[in-house]
């Protein structure tokens, strides 16, 4: 193999498959990229097992060839380059020589018969999304997507068509998020469950404009970006009835400045400990007092303005949800549903008053109190 191709261009594409790659690994090939030369193009292609990207450069290509090579450290040379052009060629079996202005570096690779096949996705099935729409998507429900590995139907977020939206919705027991979004086009329904390892990569990738496109396989999911493919393992097990989880009967509608909101909360919770996360909120006519007593480290207490008119009434929330909330939504303000101290509170977004409609999809979050 022997080629030459943009140094820019090469590293654009090599960023996204540093998330993909497995750095510590029993299996030594998952720590690699493999680069396949051919024709007037250079491919790259990383995977987990369970999580693969492929993508391409264009490249004028002397000889074909493949080559896996290790990952981190191939990257990191790359950008320390200094050129407009990389010179990449395998003198020798596995060794990958890399030339760029005055540098000269050689790595050890591994044979690309040792990389592991890649699975496909059959196409018969597919639509088109506006990438942005589906990127701002996950990144108002990622936060809510459980880390518990034991709870493996939670390690993904519920990706729901219907005939003229999308839906997604992630939850760990504690807190749920949910959005919607217009979809042209969709006609076919469908439900599916997306790993979050998967959901992290996509909303790294920087797409503008473009559109994303999804095809379901039997076991697994491709979404497309230009020249990037993305392949994900689709999560096995029953995602729970999530209607059930949002109040519907909260009598009481309190509205916040976003801002002001976060910033109090995240005030009072430095007195917090890292075992009893919780906060007290107590509501009366036109404020509410956030406060925390910690008898290891003492107490917190701040006031903050709210539209609220009714008999007073308090509940106990994680602060780290809260905020997780209000950083995932951009409106001046937002909008608390909420009943008493045993009643999930729901939060919503409050669009500008020019814009009341919110366009064409919605957003809520779920939050379960705690005690006090």
């Amino acid at each position: 193999m022997e080629i030459r191709l943009n140094r820019s261009d090469f590293l654009n594409e090599l960023a996204p498959m540093q998330g993909i790659v497995e750095r510590k690994t029993t299996i030594p090939v998952l720590s690699h990229i493999l680069l396949a030369a051919q024709g007037d193009q250079l491919r790259l292609a990383a995977t987990d097992l369970d999580v693969s990207l492929t993508s391409s450069v264009t490249a004028d290509v002397v000889s074909d060839g493949a080559v896996a090579v290790p990952a981190k450290k191939f990257m990191e040379i790359i950008r320390a380059l200094v050129g407009d052009e990389v010179h990449l060629a395998e003198e020798e079996p596995q060794w990958l020589t890399i030339r760029a202005g005055r540098s000269r570096f050689k790595i050890h690779g591994m044979k690309p018969d040792d990389f592991p096949s890649l699975p496909s996705v059959d196409e018969t099935f597919g639509i088109d999304v506006p990438f942005d729409d589906f990127r701002a998507m996950i990144s108002r429900v990622l936060f809510a997507v459980s880390a518990d590995e034991s709870r493996f139907q939670l390690n993904g977020a519920l990706l729901k068509l219907k005939k003229d939206s999308l839906e997604m919705v992630a939850t760990d027991g504690y807190r749920l998020a949910l959005v919607e979004t217009g979809l042209a086009g969709g006609g076919r329904e469908d439900s599916v469950l997306v790993p979050r390892k998967a959901l992290q990569e996509l909303q790294r990738f920087e797409g503008g404009s473009e559109t994303l496109g999804y095809h379901r396989g039997e076991h697994h999911l491709c979404f497309r970006l230009g020249r990037r493919e993305l392949i994900c393992r689709i999560l096995e097990g029953t995602f729970p009835d999530y209607d059930r989880v949002i109040a519907r009967d909260n009598d009481k509608n309190v509205v916040f400045d976003r801002k002001q909101l976060g910033d109090a909360v995240q005030r009072v919770a430095l007195m917090t400990g890292d075992r009893a996360r919780a906060v007290k909120l107590e509501f009366s006519d036109g404020q509410m007092a956030v406060s925390t007593a910690n008898p290891d480290l003492g107490d917190a207490v701040e006031e903050v303005p709210c539209e609220f008119a009714g008999e007073e009434f308090r509940i106990g929330v994680n602060p780290d949800f809260l905020r997780d909330f209000l950083s995932a939504v951009d409106t001046a303000k937002v909008r608390f549903e909420l009943k008493d101290e045993n009643t999930q509170a729901v939060g919503f977004p409050v669009p500008p008053d020019d814009d009341a409609a919110a366009g064409d999809g919605r957003y809520l979050c779920v939050i379960m109190p705690m005690r006090i």
